[in-house]
């Protein structure tokens, strides 16, 4: 009775197998075991003849689960339809199978190799012999024809099935080997061994008495032996496709009959004493329900313990996708993206991941697996799985995973490419501002200079009479202030120290224009003197609080220029005792300010973005214009500081 158990549970996992490998067949309208085929005649023949054999295997075990069935249910054996539909099926089998070797035989499309060519004739005799034996066998049972079955039914099936496991053998040991792979080579001779293991049980079965265990052993291992091909076939060429797929529902399927038929069993005697009527298949479904609650969790952690321990997945998807995200976070460009990704992926499948973009060649080293285009992202984007030795297996979950993982990465890659695109934008822009804001501070400049250089030549013509020594000593520095100015009109930074002199003597010249209304002082860290800043950056701030402040008071006025470091920073203040202009708009308003001021700003947003400002305040009586920027210390060249952004 338990070897019927096992028996039937053995039958319905080979329908349930074979009944998915027709379904899959028919999706990708490309049977599984299609040999190799350079035409499409070859292939739509052998296609035809793989599905028919599983389309019989299909209803064979249908036929056998039933047979088992209805003798556990303690239903005599009997020749039935259904009986006769299995014995049809077994003698139809020989040929089907043999049927199939030669196709795979074939080395060309075109034609049969000389030494398969004859094969063809008992391919024929095969199919001739399965009919008539089938024909006759079902005359007897209709008796039609006079006869016994008895023990020639399974005679004839035996010798049937061990002269066409012999023909297999011989055709394939008399297949070339040359271009095979391992794993096709490993197919080959799992085959033989089960076309001897055949062999073998039908002479045993044919030598033995019907009622030794052995004998139904044999017997129910028999009727099961189209599911050990499909196994092997699947593991060895296949298991891409649907290997894992079958194992994993396979078994949860097992599972499952085992915990109802152990609760059944459990529970048998109670439910005997349901009383009958409308009630008690409802009855039924009450004390089932509990198994249909706990089946989800049961099929999660059994598929889970099988990824782990039999197909070697460490992660879930949904930890799969998450491990992946994390190392994708770190990349900062699409190289480091690419690289990251890379190690991620052949980390977890334990297989090396190679990422191809556009029509980069798979690389020489290994062969592809497989060759997945993630379908998300960009189109041209190819996730190469090379099959270097002692890697691990990749079957159809791992796949679909590496699917979607390559879907993420896809995105991930166009976000890269998008932020990069994104930058060279702001680049240009910044560098247009930057070359608009040199623009307007030479026009600024080619505007002062006049004005600047006609009041300091009327205060200088003043002083030849009155105080020829402060006249000599104004020459002078106006003449510091234009070479300063010509050298340094075309180049973009200046050391602290010198910008601070060029203030100094630009005051110098004012204070001998304005006399006793201009007071100034300039205090500066001494550490700060080799710090790099924008050429006439100061100066401009400077020029501003004489022009919009000194010039405009009746009295004496006060000018004071500082220079602090703060951590990593330099702070450049310039105070001056004047109205100012737009100091009541306070620090984040522009409102009011001169071009002189708006050039600054466009200067530095150009070096450094957001790492530097101009603020414009009032601090009591005072006006003051502060500059915040990236302390730069050794020399830095006119792109330096559109580098540090």
């Amino acid at each position: 009775m338990a070897l019927s158990v096992v028996a039937l549970f053995v039958f319905i996992f080979g329908a349930y197998a074979y009944a998915y490998v027709v379904m899959l067949s028919l999706r990708d309208r490309t049977p599984v075991w299609s040999g190799p085929a350079d035409s499409a005649r070859w292939r739509q023949k052998t296609g035809r003849i793989s599905m028919a054999m599983f389309i019989a295997c299909t209803v064979w075990f249908v036929l056998q689960s039933i047979i088992e069935f209805r003798f556990l249910m303690g239903e005599p054996r009997q020749n039935d339809w259904i009986d006769l539909a299995a014995l049809e099926l077994v003698f139809l089998f020989p040929g089907l199978i043999f049927h199939t070797s030669v196709r795979e035989s074939r080395s060309d499309p075109g034609c049969l190799p000389p030494i398969a060519r004859g094969w063809t004739y008992v391919l024929v005799g095969f199919y001739a012999a399965g009919l008539t034996m089938a024909a006759y066998f079902t005359a007897v049972i209709f008796r039609l024809v006079p006869g016994v079955l008895g023990p020639y039914v399974g005679v004839a099936i035996g010798s049937l099935f061990s002269v066409m496991s012999l023909c297999c053998l011989v055709l394939m040991q008399s297949r070339p080997g040359r271009g095979s792979t391992g794993d096709q080579r490993r197919l080959g001779r799992a085959m033989k061994g089960l076309f001897l293991g055949m062999i073998a049980i039908f002479v045993v079965l044919n030598v033995m008495s019907e009622r030794a265990l052995l004998t139904h052993i044999l017997d129910v291992g028999v009727r099961a032996t189209p599911l050990a091909f499909l196994l092997v076939s699947v593991y060895f060429e296949n298991r891409l496709e649907f290997y894992d797929l079958i194992i994993k529902r396979g078994v949860l399927l097992i599972l499952s009959g085992l915990l109802v038929g152990t609760v059944l069993a459990l529970t048998v005697g109670w439910l005997d004493r349901m009383p009958a009527g409308m009630a008690r298949p409802w009855l039924f479904a009450v004390v089932l329900l509990p198994i249909a609650m706990l089946m989800p969790w049961l099929h999660e952690r059994v598929g889970r313990v099988l990824d782990r321990l039999w197909f070697g997945r460490d992660f879930t998807p949904v930890e799969a996708v998450k491990h992946v995200l994390g190392a994708m976070q770190q990349a900062t460009d699409e190289v480091s993206l690419i690289a990251a990704t890379e190690t991620t992926l052949t980390e977890m499948f334990r297989r090396r991941v190679v990422i191809l973009l556009e029509d980069q060649p798979v690389p020489d080293t290994g062969a592809v697996v497989a060759d997945v285009r993630t379908g998300m992202g960009p189109d041209s984007v190819r996730l190469a799985l090379i099959d270097d030795p002692g890697t691990r297996l990749m079957l159809s979950e791992d796949l679909a995973l590496m699917r979607s993982l390559g879907g993420v990465f896809g995105f991930m890659l166009e976000n890269v490419r998008l932020q990069r695109k994104k930058l060279e934008h702001e680049q240009i822009a910044q560098e247009l501002r930057l070359q608009t804001s040199r623009s307007e501070l030479k026009a600024l400049r080619a505007q002062i200079n006049p004005h600047f250089l006609f009041n300091a030549l009327n205060a200088i013509a003043s002083l030849i009479h009155t105080d020829p020594v402060r006249a000599d000593a104004a020459v002078e520095q106006l003449a510091e202030v234009f070479r300063y100015t010509l050298r340094r009109s075309d180049q973009e930074w200046a050391p602290l120290d010198q910008e601070l002199a060029f203030a100094q003597a630009y005051l110098d010249v004012e204070q001998a224009r304005f006399g006793r209304r201009l007071e100034f002082a300039i205090d500066a860290d001494p550490a700060l003197a080799g710090a790099r800043v924008p050429s006439m950056l100061l100066h401009t701030l400077v020029e501003n609080a004489v022009k919009h402040g000194i010039s405009r008071l009746r009295g004496p006025g006060r000018i004071r220029v500082i220079a602090r470091r703060q951590d990593a920073r330099v702070l450049l203040e310039v105070r001056d005792s004047g109205p100012g202009v737009g100091a009541d708009a306070g620090p984040a308003s522009s409102s009011g300010e001169s071009f002189g001021l708006r050039s600054v700003r466009d200067r530095l947003h150009g070096y450094f973005g957001s790492a530097a400002a101009l603020e414009l305040v009032r601090d009591g009586d005072t006006t003051v214009a502060r500059i915040e920027l990236p302390l730069i210390e050794e020399p830095t060249p006119a792109s330096a500081g559109r580098a540090r952004r």
